[in-house]
């Protein structure tokens, strides 16, 4: 193989692979040459690059969900841009390839790829959900970030797990509710054109919370068909969005091609609940991408978003048990908030050369956030009760930067990748008490500075066919920079460093089988509050994550992926209710394993199954009482699509999570469920029509629940008690959507 040599005998071909229809540019196309066996694959904009010796060839161009193209070319001297349209068609399990021989992104796996392609999405919620293993909670009204629980991880709101839409990181350090809060409610699921994930801390370009795993989300750089989309469902469930393309064009602003469109989404769900949740939610999202030339792409955004809801918080058994209030009551229906979010990024991707391509991203983050919640009643006030309000203001700048190389190490092809960024938080944030959201005193008050400074490099060696390495090295560098307003003024300033090795090694043991082994470390940074005002706690605690594992296919029509995996994480923190601080329970460990297998017996049909183990234990704790509260052990999704071509697609799913213990004894456990939801769509040229139906069997269960301490009005002590949100009842959703 000689893909990126430099003899005189040979030339460039390139060019860009985009939907034959729509125009769309297509990533992750494995374009291969037979004769010479060699390939690469497009990149996010669709463009690829290949060097051969002159001579006649036959180049394949394939991709999930795409007929195979084949071009045949004389290449005697430079050729001009190939460009290929490729057209959709069914998604054919028996056309994907496991090989470690392509110029892909190694450490994604084609089963996680696969959910997001074939699953009828529906909301921000269901794109986390394609995530093999990854479980949600929502326990503060529809507005709020969901709890999030992977790999025997409570990430409570993304402690543990990263989060990025077109690069911008989501997680949101030093948060007034939870470290790493991320909210993807500001994304419109229709914009969304691609999705990485990632699980383990093994990623080099993801540095901080990319603990239990990452999910990277890419909107569409072009809209297929202009939209308006009506949703009506039950408890006054209304939902209105409308896509429509501003600009498709050359010789605008430039010569070259250029495309902008915007997307507005509006919401309201008066919910499920005794007392009206009125959620209400406006999303605006408008993006431009400009050729600026042949080598260079500039693209540009701007997401827009405003919430505000009530809620009814986690409720006591007692209370329900006792008739003081029903299932879908609540204790003090006060509680909710309203949250505003704005960001915007620019993005320029320049090809050097045909083996050297530099990106660079300047964004901007503005969220502000008010939540008001009572987790304990009246037990630290018996006549006000224990209303908290939680506020944030914060600006985010940020800058990130990559530079990818392909050359020759020896006789090993290399692909080398560096990354640069820069992002600072400035964050003013606090805590006051009320009643029924009515000021009653302020708590405390804070601003919050934090700029996170990080440089990696990572390398692909391509060994031969068969076998690749791929290292990282990753450092982070913080300055936490604090400042007390309330109760007392005061100042401090912190700095830390991290430095994360991350490993990966694949190899081909057959055709379609492919065997891979990982060693990573990675890292969540703590509050600042937290590692300003306690030496002790160490600002970067260290996680260390192990993966082994097998992706196969069983004859043409089953692929299976099979991961053994193991995490040690040197700090386990658990958020205090009442004060933006968190409980460090010490080091912590789990072992577990992941199954994912796809079954397609039919063009138009597909199984899927997704089966996940882990045990954890707090290694500083005595043996009876060291478990992980909250920590799932194992869970299961999966279901049937069909796919039919008259125009009909429906997908039945499952959801189960098992017993898992809410103290450390295991003498308390929150009780396991199993949910069935349903969507079906009948789509022609002109319009769409949608039903989904979520818990069609109309279970009674648990979405969050917790076991601590509080106090109802008329007792004379805190009570120990399970609290719990009540999970959604059967609710079906229609949908209307007209193209144009």
């Amino acid at each position: 193989m000689n893909l990126f040599g430099f003899s005189q005998s040979q030339s460039i071909v390139k060019g860009i692979v985009k939907e034959n229809t729509t125009g769309l540019s297509i990533s992750d196309v494995s374009v291969t040459v037979s004769q010479q066996n060699i390939g690469t694959s497009t990149n996010g904009n669709g463009e690829y690059s290949i060097r051969l010796p002159k001579g006649q060839y036959i180049i394949e161009f394939s991709a999930v969900g795409f007929t195979t193209v084949s071009k045949k070319i004389q290449l005697e001297e430079e050729l001009q841009p190939l460009y290929v349209g490729l057209k959709r068609s069914e998604t054919i399990l028996s056309e994907i390839i496991i090989e470690s021989d392509k110029e892909k992104e190694i450490d994604e796996h084609t089963v996680s790829k696969l959910s997001l392609k074939l699953r009828p999405i529906t909301s921000a919620q269901d794109l986390l959900r394609t995530v093999p293993g990854l479980f949600i909670a929502q326990h503060a009204g529809g507005g709020k970030a969901e709890q999030i629980f992977l790999r025997g991880f409570d990430n409570d709101h993304g402690t543990d797990f990263a989060v990025f839409v077109d690069d911008i990181p989501i997680n949101l350090t030093s948060h007034a509710h939870g470290q790493g809060y991320a909210d993807l409610h500001f994304l419109i699921p229709e914009t969304v054109g691609d999705a990485s994930y990632y699980k383990g801390p093994h990623k080099t370009s993801i540095g901080n919370f990319g603990v239990s795993g990452a999910a990277s989300y890419r909107t569409k750089s072009r809209l297929n068909k202009n939209l308006v989309k009506l949703e009506y469902g039950q408890y006054d469930y209304v939902r209105a969005l409308g896509m429509v393309t501003l600009l498709d064009q050359k010789n605008f602003l430039t010569k070259n091609y250029e495309n902008a469109y915007i997307a507005i989404e509006g919401t309201y769900n008066r919910s499920f609940f005794d007392t009206p949740q009125d959620l209400r939610r406006l999303n605006t999202f408008s993006k431009y991408t400009a050729d600026i030339n042949d080598t260079n792409t500039l693209v540009t955004s701007i997401s827009t978003f405003h919430s505000d809801w009530n809620a009814s918080g986690q409720i006591p058994l007692r209370a329900v048990q006792s008739g003081l209030i029903g299932r879908y009551g609540a204790i003090d229906d006060s509680e909710g908030g309203d949250t505003k979010r704005i960001h915007g990024t620019i993005q320029l991707s320049s090809e050097l050369n045909e083996n050297m391509v530099l990106n660079n991203q300047l964004y901007y983050v503005s969220n502000d956030f008010n939540l008001y919640s009572n987790f304990s009643f009246f037990q630290n006030d018996p006549v006000n009760g224990d209303m908290i309000h939680q506020f944030e203001y914060r600006n985010i700048f940020g800058y990130s930067g990559a530079l990818t190389l392909k050359s020759m190490i020896g006789s090993f092809e290399s692909k080398t990748k560096f990354g640069l960024g820069v992002q600072y938080n400035d964050n003013r944030l606090g805590l006051n008490r009320g009643v029924r959201r009515v000021f009653l005193e302020s708590v405390n008050r804070f601003r919050v500075k934090e700029t996170n400074y990080s440089l990696y490099a990572e390398e692909l060696l391509h060994i031969n066919e068969r076998f690749r390495i791929l290292m990282g090295l990753r450092g982070d560098y913080f300055n936490f920079d604090l400042e007390d307003i309330l109760p007392v003024q005061g100042a401090g300033n912190e700095n830390a460093f991290r430095l994360s090795p991350k490993f990966s090694v694949y190899y081909d043991i057959a055709p379609n089988v492919q065997l891979y082994a990982k060693a990573s470390s990675g890292f969540h940074s703590n509050y600042t509050q937290t590692v300003i005002k306690d030496p002790s706690i160490d600002p970067l605690p260290k996680a260390v994550g192990y993966d082994l594992g097998v992706e196969f296919k069983i004859g043409k029509h089953i692929l299976t992926n099979l991961t053994a995996w193991y995490i040690q994480s040197d700090a386990e923190f658990v958020f205090i209710t009442d004060s933006p601080e968190f409980e460090n329970r010490g080091r912590s460990e789990r072992v577990g394993g992941d199954l994912s297998l796809h079954y397609q017996p039919r063009s138009y049909l597909w199984f899927d199954t997704n089966m996940n183990y882990s045990y954890g234990t707090l290694l500083d704790e005595p043996q009876e009482a060291n478990k992980i509260p909250s920590a799932p052990r194992f869970t299961s999704t999966g279901g049937v699509t069909l796919k039919l071509p008259n125009g009909i697609k429906s997908s039945l799913r499952y959801r189960y999570l098992a017993e898992r213990p809410l103290l450390e004894d295991e003498s308390v456990s929150a009780d396991a469920y199993f949910l069935g939801d349903f969507v079906m769509n009948y789509t022609k040229p002109k319009y769409e029509i949608g039903l989904s139906i979520e818990n069609i069997f109309n279970q009674d269960w648990v979405e969050a629940i917790f076991y601590d301490a509080s106090q109802l009005q008329g007792e004379a002590a805190p009570v120990d008690d399970f609290h719990f949100t009540p999970g959604t009842p059967f609710s079906a959703k229609l949908s209307l959507t007209y193209f144009f």
